[in-house]
């Protein structure tokens, strides 16, 4: 998607920014941030979601759409010419935005919990969604100096409701340890897309530098009408 001369420049936008930065959790070298609103934490995970990302994320998109027009519209493209159908983002919820992880942050981030992308089925759409799974995107800006990736797990929601029916323990760890780990890694310029909905996190990374940075564009798409919309 990017070469090294852009990514670069894309990876000194988001330093220049750190005046929106919004932290997430700080404890000594240990600190985590976004650059944009994100439904996970500030929809699903808040006590004022109409606050926090309704009325957040149009504030949020102003400074991204500004400083990352041209990516913004590189990335659509790309997507629109991966799935072969129309791709538009929406002002109503968040632009994709940046995950920046700064330090040992970036280790604790790799023993989060496995999960699902599937916080999309919270939000307010004013349409019905098309019936098909959504789709998941990241790209790397900065990683740390041991690389990064994503590590998932050959389980879907699907593999959870059926072990549920089965009388089973439907713990995502329990289900995850009975299959193969797969790492995928990134690399800085590169887009990755999937589903969302194969089990996966961060990946870990052997060794983590107080200097390192992990900073990668985040985002998330559902159908609505035949076109992909696309969000954080």
């Amino acid at each position: 998607m990017f070469n090294t001369a852009e990514t670069a420049a894309l990876h000194a936008k988001v330093l220049r920014l750190r005046r929106h930065w919004i932290g997430r959790g700080s404890t000594g070298v240990t600190e985590f941030f976004s650059l944009g609103r994100a439904c996970y934490l500030d929809f699903c995970c808040s006590e004022s979601p109409e606050k926090d990302y309704l009325g957040g994320a149009p504030v949020a998109n102003r400074a991204l759409a500004r400083t990352f027009a041209p990516m913004y519209e590189r990335v659509r493209a790309a997507i629109e010419s991966h799935l072969g159908e129309p791709v538009r983002y929406t002002d109503r919820f968040a632009l994709p935005g940046f995950h920046i992880f700064l330090g040992q942050a970036i280790a604790r981030a790799a023993g989060a919990p496995v999960h699902f992308d599937q916080q999309y089925q919270y939000l307010p759409w004013r349409r019905a969604l098309d019936p098909l799974p959504p789709i998941s995107f990241t790209m790397a800006v900065a990683l740390p100096k041991g690389g990064g990736g994503l590590d998932t797990w050959n389980v879907t929601p699907e593999d959870v409701t059926r072990a549920v029916q089965l009388g089973l323990e439907p713990d995502l760890n329990k289900i995850k340890d009975r299959k193969f780990k797969i790492h995928h890694p990134y690399r800085l310029g590169t887009l990755a897309l999937h589903s969302g909905l194969l089990l996966h996190r961060i990946g870990n990374v052997p060794k983590i530098h107080d200097s390192d940075e992990r900073i990668t564009l985040q985002g998330h798409g559902v159908r609505v009408d035949g076109t992909w919309v696309l969000h954080w």
